[in-house]
């Protein structure tokens, strides 16, 4: 799957996914591998980073791998709303605690 960026774009909203490629601005077109976020996940953090949402909806079912995607290429905001819907829709019970905590901490 192909994802099409301006590094101008990344540079101000998503330095870490910046830094990825060449700092020199030569006008042309090059690209980077990356294999470590989910294609859909990388799109729902594409399309943030460019001005617009992630549904509650989606933010609910994958929030730990936009929250994981978002914390590796610091896209701050994303990180955080997605921390709060993690939050608001899990159900912390004693046999989770220790795994939610470790998590937590890990962030």
């Amino acid at each position: 799957t192909s994802f099409y960026a301006h590094r101008s774009i990344l540079c101000g909203c998503a330095p870490m996914l910046a830094a990825l490629f060449d700092a020199e601005d030569t006008g042309r077109m090059i690209s980077a591998q990356i294999s470590d976020v989910k294609p859909d996940i990388f799109q729902y953090m594409l399309g943030y980073v460019y001005g617009g949402s992630v549904p509650k909806e989606e933010l609910m079912t994958h929030a730990k791998d936009i929250i994981n995607a978002a914390d590796k290429y610091s896209i701050v905001n994303l990180k955080l709303e997605a921390e709060a819907v993690y939050l608001n829709s899990t159900i912390f019970t004693v046999d989770n605690a220790m795994d939610n905590l470790l998590y937590a901490d890990a962030k």
